[in-house]
């Protein structure tokens, strides 16, 4: 079981920030290096130049502690903003799609177009999600990143390194010993809790490290697992995967 902690809110960021911290400069270039070696570890080049993501595998969803669900997925993700999510083993797979700012909800009987609320949910989501941030934020000339210590989890020394971005708190955690992350936590812009994902199982696929196995936190509590058995980068995905469906007539 993971270490849960404490959750600061990022106070030391926005103290340091009023204080004007002589240090920040060093602790930036500090931060720099812990990121690099972060990259180095998921595979590099080939990493950062990922565009496409297939995975197959089970999420469980929770309930105040407890299991509530269970269900066999099949995720295709484009970016910077497509995504296409089946569920189950149906013949024809109830589906969620994304493109840009279209959305549906797809199953054997009708197509649903997603509602403006929920795109932006989405679209904030996918935004602030690891495999976004990582590849498209977190190598960004003029981020701002800073080394605010390090923490204890599943008794392994992490660096901890925040930012901001859009609005949005950052803050992630990286093994000092691996240099592969374990949780990163975000405080979304106009929210006062944090949501999270926390990172385990780790393979090779490719080339590239990839987690297996992760958690996802709200307000302190789990609200789903998700188990990978396989993951495929840059498979070549077809733009149609991303537009709705047309229905059979029965």
């Amino acid at each position: 079981m993971l270490i849960r902690h404490t959750i600061s809110k990022f106070a030391f960021l926005i103290a340091a920030v009023l204080a004007g911290v002589p240090a920040a400069g060093a602790q930036s270039d500090k931060a720099a290096t812990v990121i690099n070696e972060m990259f180095a570890a998921l595979g590099g080049k080939s990493f950062l130049e990922v565009r496409e993501i297939q995975g197959t595998g089970k999420f469980f969803t929770f309930k105040r502690g407890q299991m509530s669900g269970t269900q066999a997925f099949l995720d295709y993700i484009k970016f910077p903003d497509k995504e296409r999510q089946e569920f189950g083993s149906y013949r024809i797979k109830p589906a969620i799609i994304n493109n840009g700012d279209s959305g549906w909800n797809v199953d054997d009987r009708k197509i649903e177009t997603q509602s403006a609320a929920e795109v932006k949910e989405f679209q904030t989501s996918f935004r602030a999600g690891f495999q976004y941030l990582t590849r498209f934020v977190l190598n960004r000339p003029g981020l701002v990143l800073q080394l605010v210590g390090s923490e204890l989890i599943d008794f392994k020394r992490n660096d901890v390194v925040e930012f901001r971005d859009s609005g949005n708190f950052f803050r992630l955690y990286v093994d000092q010993q691996s240099h592969l992350p374990t949780r990163m936590e975000v405080r979304r812009a106009g929210e006062t809790f944090i949501r999270a994902e926390e990172f385990a199982n780790w393979h090779v696929f490719q080339g590239i490290k990839t987690a297996l196995y992760t958690i996802h936190f709200k307000d302190g509590e789990k609200t789903f697992e998700v188990r990978f058995d396989n993951v495929s980068y840059n498979p070549g995905l077809a733009d149609s995967l991303f537009a709705p469906p047309t229905l059979t007539a029965k």
